[in-house]
């Protein structure tokens, strides 16, 4: 009896022996596969802070350009995005109507001039034969445009000529008209004498007449658009031979200033003044700017208040584009904290990263401040720690893994 006992404990005790041998094989099996990461120790570092936005590229200012009277297209100096430089020619008027406008009131000037010339020094025999024959040569110019107007007025209703050409006809008979005019006051005055109270009333018609002449002038002047800025041509919105209405924009130009625009939010506004410093990435270039405008009404439609950014090292004019998007970080200080790699943060609902204990995975959730280009400030872990930046997706916390 005794040895089947012994015998049966004997069979029992192998069979534990074989059952923990058997456990201790499987445990080494699921722990002898390791996960190659790459680590990186961390530390506190300073980094300046910034306020990444997407910005649009512009120019400091676009200026729209218009002529100060109507008149016809004669001549286009530039082509759209070609530099400018100040002082240079951009479009011209034609001239014509402007030119003949231009000596009618040159004419009117010495007219009134003569008028009052004579009122003060008096007149003469000579004075008056001259007045008369003046009369009846303003009579004679007066007929003959008066009767060229009427011709036109008939040609215009039946279709045969344009409106401006019925125009420009009207305004030869209104200047010689008005020539006629004075002329026949000339001579009245000659004949009659002159009171006192006419030659301030001729002193007036002469510096009205004057004031006419200089008006005229630089209307002449202004039928050539110049630019007043060196920059570059955004547009040009007419074609050589249209007609354009006075004060419609003819063509869109800028200042060689580079400038972004941003909108920033009610928190960031107030972190920013003009002069703060920012980094522009356009395409593959990073360029320093500088805040040098922020409206101080919010949009009504964003919410956003609008700052404008100068490139204070502007790049080349073919590698900047008006409308293009591009990436903004706005400097507002420097922060001394633990700095990690964004790419090394892992989410599942909450942000978390693996830190390199004892040969093993160890997960930690962090708490994400700032961000500087690619990295980001957190809270949750300490200086030294070793944290996978390479592999992290791979694995979970208590796997082995292997430090490359």
């Amino acid at each position: 009896m005794n040895k089947k006992i012994l015998s049966l404990f004997s069979v029992f005790a192998s069979m534990i022996i074989l059952a923990g041998c058997g456990s201790k094989s499987d445990l080494e099996n699921t722990n002898a596969k390791s996960y190659p990461v790459k680590t990186l120790e961390l530390k506190n570092e300073d980094k300046p802070i910034s306020l990444e936005y997407e910005g649009i590229t512009g120019g400091s200012e676009v200026r729209k350009l218009s002529f100060k009277s109507s008149g016809k297209i004669s001549k286009i100096y530039v082509t759209k995005g070609q530099q400018i430089k100040k002082g240079i020619s951009l479009i011209e008027l034609d001239k014509s109507d402007l030119s003949f406008d231009m000596d009618a009131a040159k004419a009117q000037v010495d007219s009134a001039s003569a008028q009052y010339n004579k009122a003060v020094n008096g007149a003469q025999t000579e004075d008056i034969s001259k007045a008369e024959i003046a009369v009846k040569n303003a009579e004679d110019n007066y007929n003959y445009y008066k009767d060229l107007y009427d011709k036109n007025a008939k040609l215009y209703q039946s279709g045969a000529i344009s409106k401006r050409e019925l125009e420009a006809a009207e305004l030869q008979e209104n200047s010689y008209k008005s020539a006629l005019d004075i002329a026949r006051q000339t001579l009245q005055q000659l004949e009659n004498g002159t009171r006192s109270e006419d030659k301030q009333g001729l002193l007036a018609q002469l510096n009205s007449a004057k004031a006419n002449y200089a008006s005229k002038v630089n209307l002449v002047q202004d039928a050539t658009l110049t630019s007043d800025v060196d920059g570059y041509v955004v547009d040009v919105l007419c074609k050589e031979g249209e007609m354009q209405p006075a004060g419609t924009p003819v063509i869109l130009i800028r200042g060689e200033n580079q400038v972004v625009t941003i909108g920033l939010s009610s928190d960031d506004v107030k972190k920013v003044q003009v002069g703060t410093k920012t980094q522009v990435k356009i395409n593959d270039n990073n360029l320093e700017g500088e805040i040098i405008n922020i409206v101080q009404m919010s949009d009504k439609t964003s919410g956003t208040y609008s700052a404008e950014i100068k490139l204070l090292n502007p790049i080349d004019n073919s590698s900047f584009y008006v409308g293009d998007i591009v990436k903004v970080y706005v400097s507002i200080g420097d922060k001394n904290s633990i700095w990690i790699p964004i790419n090394s943060i892992l989410n599942d609902g909450e942000d978390y990263v693996y830190i390199a204990e004892n040969g093993r995975a160890v997960r930690k959730n962090v708490t994400l401040e700032d961000t500087n280009e690619g990295k980001v400030s957190v809270e949750g872990l300490k200086p030294k720690d070793k944290l996978v930046v390479e592999g992290m997706k791979n694995i979970k916390a208590g796997y082995r893994l292997i430090i490359k």
